[in-house]
């Protein structure tokens, strides 16, 4: 009776988005449970390895729990900040002894670096365990490819309006409380799509409210300043953000990072738009943009709000008053575009990497194509016909260097036809 009463008591203490976590498939919002291949994945017991991928606040957790739950495999959760190859070893070895006995579910697992990674390798490909990592990254990005290869791939988008609206009334009809109309739209709009932060901020204005939650209390506790309109208006302002910096006003540019900064939007989504604009628009016509925005980006993430305004104002400024070329990355778009829509071409002979021995007499001792050729024609290498440019004036020669069946083919181009 006694630890009844002990587990009755701690769950009446526990935070409100705890109590509101779905303890089935049909508690879920949002667009992943319209994905047949997400509901398959869940409803029969969770047995691949899988990454859950999107904002915070959208399940990611939630959904690992309820993949536990679908199973009799013992459940671990680890935080990728704070746990490391040790801990990964012992639940590795854990698990052998019983393989696939265990869950592991990884909170924020871009965190882990490479070497944390590689150690999840062989355990998932060999099903010892089954791996659930969530993140708020990219996974093309800041996820081992070794390992992505061996996972599959769900993407959870922040919920929409009409989603954390419904939230609001079930977990109301717990509290027993009422919310008047002006009251949930601030406090909806305040959450920014985030399930935790709707729940975090209406236990505070249930804790401080009698029977209805009132909007003058709402706007008191919560703040008055949000992104106005829909509820996409960050996505909105973080558009316009990179437009202004792409069409060189600088005084637009400031206004919509000051609308983002004020209205507390996320520290590392703003400055990695300014990164990616440096890189998309700037490109090659200034690539100190890019040195620039990086530099901002750390400064801003290691010094925080207030004072991440400064090297992002900074930042944001020059990207706006620099020249802008795209011609590198669109060449780039194009080249990959004739990789995937056509067979991998050989490499033109006098470009491989053959090596022959200068020990082994003329045509075969050991030789790199990458030093200055030996023959009386100078510059020419006798074995393959590649022409070595040092050797030529100014540092340059003409000699074929696309495949047979792209000869004469044009990426790159100052100007857009």
């Amino acid at each position: 009776m006694q630890d009844s009463l002990f587990y009755t008591q701690a769950q009446n203490f526990s935070p409100l988005a705890e109590k509101m976590r779905p303890t089935s498939i049909e508690d879920l919002i949002g667009s992943i449970k319209t994905n047949p291949a997400f509901i398959n994945w869940l409803e029969n017991g969770a047995k691949q390895s899988c990454i859950l991928w999107g904002p915070p606040g959208t399940g990611k957790t939630s959904i690992a729990e309820l993949a536990a739950k679908k199973t009799s495999r013992t459940f671990i959760k680890l935080q990728a900040f704070n746990s490391g190859v040790k801990d990964l070893r012992e639940i590795i070895e854990r698990a052998q002894k019983i393989p696939n006995s265990i869950l592991l579910f990884v909170d924020e697992v871009h965190n882990f670096n490479k070497s944390q990674q590689d150690i999840l390798l062989n355990a998932v490909e060999k099903g010892i365990l089954t791996f659930i990592g969530a993140t708020t990254e990219n996974p093309a990005i800041s996820i081992n490819r070794a390992l992505l290869s061996r996972t599959i791939k769900f993407e959870l988008k922040a919920h929409s309006y009409n989603e954390l609206s419904k939230l609001i009334d079930k977990a109301l009809q717990i509290e027993e409380k009422t919310i008047e109309q002006e009251a949930r739209d601030h406090l909806i709009k305040s959450a920014f799509g985030d399930a935790r932060a709707l729940f975090t901020n209406l236990e505070l204005l249930v804790s401080n409210s009698d029977d209805i939650i009132e909007n003058e209390k709402t706007q008191q506790m919560l703040g008055k300043k949000l992104f106005a309109g829909d509820p996409n208006s960050y996505y909105d302002c973080i558009s316009a953000l990179q437009k202004s910096m792409r069409g060189s006003d600088v005084d637009a540019s400031i206004y919509w990072l000051a609308r983002l900064l004020s209205q507390g939007a996320e520290l590392k989504s703003v400055a990695r738009r300014i990164l990616v604009t440096a890189a998309e628009d700037v490109g090659i016509a200034d690539p100190q943009a890019l040195v620039i925005a990086n530099s901002a980006f750390e400064a801003a993430i290691k010094l925080g709000m207030p004072e991440a305004r400064i090297p992002l104002a900074q930042a944001v400024v020059y990207i706006a008053k620099a020249p802008k070329s795209n011609h590198a990355y669109k060449a780039l778009d194009k080249a990959m575009r004739d990789c995937l829509n056509h067979p991998p071409y050989s490499v033109p002979q006098h470009l491989r990497n053959i090596q022959v021995s200068e020990n082994m007499g003329e045509g075969s001792g050991v030789y790199t194509q990458s030093c200055p050729a030996k023959s009386d024609n100078v510059g020419i290498n006798p074995n393959t016909q590649y022409k070595y440019p040092h050797d030529y004036p100014g540092a340059h020669v003409e000699q074929q260097y696309l495949p047979d069946e792209l000869v004469n083919k044009k990426y790159y181009r100052h100007h857009e036809e």
